[in-house]
């Protein structure tokens, strides 16, 4: 971010950036903290002793560590960026849809997963989400939308036939 931004643009981009960073590190915090509580109320081999050997157990561990440790940047980064303007970047409706929108088809995975399949779902939300990322640019949303369902065919093969997770 430049320091003084000169035209209207490039203040308005940086106070996207600056609410971009602090809505980021929020939902990375948040989501941090969720699957925190989740992965140590769960009972089994996982919570174990294994002495000096923590094996697998020490995946998630590292991974919602550095998922907290992102949030945290994102936020502080944020911060800072606020402080230096010395004023809140106007949050217009028609700026924050589409995180909100995100954030929705994100949380229907579930839903969908339960009533038509994880195999159907991921595809249908990644090439919902691939649209709205792309809205902005040159590419047709057609393509966008095969491009993103082809990922989410792709996820899906990795978790279910390569790594053996149940979906």
């Amino acid at each position: 971010m430049s320091p003084t931004p000169n035209n209207p643009e490039e203040a308005e981009a940086a106070g996207r950036e600056v609410i971009n960073d602090l809505v980021s590190g929020g939902l990375c915090l948040a989501l941090a903290s969720g699957l925190a509580v989740v992965h140590y109320s769960q009972a089994g081999r996982l919570h174990d002793d294994f002495n000096r050997d923590p094996g697998p157990a020490l995946l998630p561990v590292i991974l919602l560590a550095a998922l907290a440790l992102a949030g945290a940047g994102l936020g502080l980064r944020g911060w800072i960026a606020l402080a230096k303007a010395r004023a809140f970047p106007p949050l217009a409706l028609h700026t924050a849809w589409p995180a909100g929108l995100a954030v929705l088809l994100m949380a229907s995975f579930l839903p969908l997963r339960e009533v038509i399949g994880a195999a159907i779902a991921l595809p249908l939300i990644c090439g919902a989400l691939a649209v709205l990322a792309g809205r902005g640019e040159a590419a047709r949303w057609p393509v966008t939308a095969a491009l993103g369902e082809a990922t989410g065919l792709a996820l899906y093969g990795l978790f279910h036939f390569g790594l053996s997770v149940p979906l």
